[in-house]
């Protein structure tokens, strides 16, 4: 095999390798945004009552002492279960409750008990986070394919677009 043979072989591992990793990081950022949209998505309200309460150990961050609080809820013709490490939902059986629940994916954004809110939606440091490592790996993938001249520019727009254009794909395709 010839320097120049071996050099094309490269040239075209190399182009797909960057395609891969654009729809990789393509549906990180895709799924990270679908997270933080359906965390802020309308809600609407269930009322009902607990129906059992077990509490458990829950070792988080280091604190041995952490308790975790299972619910289960009763609300007409739904049952839901909420488990959360929250000494609001410390909630006798019987204690009516109301459940926010969200639009987007039936999740259980809030609890009203008495007079008290547990807010139980996802964080939003890690997708934050993933979000913005997965750009910055994109960008190093993208300016490292132009820097090292392996291929021209336009076959770098070229796998872009279609990382752009399949990453949805992996939203849909998410277990």
């Amino acid at each position: 095999m010839t320097v120049g043979r071996l050099a094309q072989v490269l040239r075209k591992v190399f182009f797909t390798a960057v395609a891969l990793v654009s729809l990789i990081l393509g549906g990180v950022v895709c799924l990270m945004c679908q997270l933080l949209a359906g965390r802020d998505a309308p809600v609407y309200r269930i009322e009902g009552h607990v129906t059992s309460h077990t509490r458990g150990a829950l070792p988080v961050g280091g604190d041995e002492e952490a308790v975790s609080h299972t619910l289960a809820v009763d609300a007409g013709d739904r049952h839901y279960r909420v488990t959360a490490v929250d000494a609001g939902l410390d909630l006798p059986p019987g204690q009516p409750v109301t459940l926010d629940v969200s639009t987007a994916d039936g999740s259980i954004a809030y609890l009203r008990a008495g007079g008290g809110v547990v807010d139980l939606r996802p964080g939003v440091i890690r997708p934050v986070l993933s979000i913005a490592a997965s750009l910055l790996a994109l960008g190093a993938v993208y300016f490292g394919a132009v820097r090292l001249n392996v291929y021209p520019p336009v076959a770098t727009w070229l796998a872009l677009a279609l990382g752009a254009l399949l990453a949805p794909v992996a939203v849909f395709v998410r277990v």
